[in-house]
């Protein structure tokens, strides 16, 4: 349960590090035509749905069974990571991205999309989807994770009488 945490928490971290600049090179229209369409999908709104739920994946995550005040250092953890989380420029960062995967007439071309009543629709669905998509996601992962070491203790029952009992 305690590596779990930790792999949650690095790669929490990992993933919020920053790791691309400006665009380089890029066409000004492009990549104004791009802010456009990040901001009429609504990507700042995904992106904080994304960070409520890795911080409470984290969270679900955590060891239990803390003493009053481990508790009170998880959860202050918990409200660094989403303010570290917060001050990280993600809108860069999908700036560079979809000038690296879409021309410009691409760019345009879901712009037109985003407008049509198709692409409005999709912009209602999309963020429930994705979050469902990915809590199912978590849990499924955490299913076969707990059965994928369950099997591989059942190979090395030498590993279970050296780890912890369940629950402390």
């Amino acid at each position: 349960m305690k590596n779990r945490f930790v792999y949650l928490v690095v790669l929490s971290l990992a993933l919020a590090m920053p790791v691309l600049g400006q665009v380089k090179n890029a066409d000004p229209e492009k990549i104004e035509n791009i802010r456009q369409l990040m901001k009429m999908m609504g990507t700042e709104k995904l992106q904080q749905t994304m960070m409520d739920q890795m911080i409470g994946a984290m969270k679900k995550n955590m060891p239990t069974g803390f003493e009053q005040n481990q508790q009170k250092m998880a959860d202050r953890l918990a409200q660094l990571l989403n303010e570290e989380l917060k001050k990280q420029d993600f809108a860069s960062l999908g700036v560079e991205l979809y000038d690296k995967y879409f021309t410009a007439d691409e760019i345009r071309g879901l712009m037109r999309f985003y407008e049509s009543p198709i692409g409005q629709k999709a912009l209602q669905v999309l963020p429930a989807l994705m979050q469902e998509s990915t809590s199912r996601g978590i849990e499924l992962g955490q299913a076969a994770g707990q059965k994928a070491v369950a099997r591989w203790l059942d190979e090395f029952p030498e590993l279970k009488k050296s780890m912890p009992p369940q629950g402390k």
